[in-house]
């Protein structure tokens, strides 16, 4: 999880770095800037998923920076910061849509829960913003978009689409459309000739390619939790059960990274 700090006064900085470090379910990728046009800057090449700024700052606000960031649809999760406890600072940062507005000194617990909430948050994020790639892998031959398939079948498909990143089974699936698993694996297997594993694999795998394809330089631990593996050892395994080949060994396969 990448996650860009603006703030002038090092304390402060380190305070927060302190409190992001001690999440140790995951791991942070963590930035500073000292004012909000250096923020900016550094956003542009970073693409932080999310942003803890103060809101006085030289060069550029922390609104000013949250609603920039937003209109460049670079971060919209903000976090406003300030040792002022003014309402109409208050007012604004709700004006501008930011995620909370946080008094210093900060509330642990408080800014834990939004990182928490925002790192949840983070497949469905990156879902949004992919644009589908298919690569060139026998793998990817399956056609999930046939317009003869069943109803059943397209649901299933929509199901697993959507719901990818959480940890799904074919129970799972089978709750959802109310049908018997053994029949939805049978209906699985005769229309497409793949079965229910193999299906997950390919929309997982799909959107883990998408990712590594893309400049967002996230690290195979991180596509792995995104696209529900949440294991970088079974994204791994996935790898090479289906492609033949480790997700670093696709990574350096493709000659330029497709754009943001």
């Amino acid at each position: 999880m990448k996650i860009l700090i603006a703030e002038d006064e090092e304390n402060i900085v380190q305070g927060i770095v302190s409190i992001l470090q001690s999440r140790k379910e995951y791991k942070c990728q963590i930035r500073h800037a000292e004012n909000g046009q250096r923020a900016l800057e550094i956003a542009e090449q970073f693409h932080p998923d999310m942003v803890i700024t103060d809101i006085r700052m030289f060069q550029k606000t922390g609104l000013e920076l949250a609603e920039e960031l937003k209109s460049q649809e670079i971060c919209d999760k903000v976090v406003i910061i300030s040792g002022y406890s003014r309402f109409d600072y208050a007012q604004q940062a709700i004006r501008a849509n930011v995620l909370d507005y946080l008094l210093k000194p900060i509330d642990k617990q408080r800014l834990l829960e939004l990182v928490d909430r925002v790192y949840e948050e983070l497949p469905e994020s990156y879902a949004a913003r992919a644009a589908f790639m298919r690569p060139a892998y026998p793998f990817f031959d399956l056609e999930l978009e046939k317009e003869e398939y069943p109803a059943s079948l397209k649901k299933a498909i929509s199901f697993i689409r959507h719901n990818y990143m959480k940890d799904i089974s074919l129970q799972t699936l089978s709750d959802e459309l109310m049908l018997h698993p053994n029949y939805l694996s049978s209906l699985v297997n005769r229309h497409t000739g793949v079965n229910f594993s193999y299906l997950l694999d390919y929309v997982r795998l799909e959107m883990a390619c998408e990712l590594l394809a893309s400049p967002e330089d996230m690290t195979v631990a991180e596509v792995s939790y995104i696209v529900g593996y949440n294991n970088e050892r079974r994204l791994y395994h996935a790898f090479q059960k289906r492609l033949n080949c480790t997700p670093g060994d696709f990574r350096k396969s493709i000659p330029e990274r497709v754009p943001r």
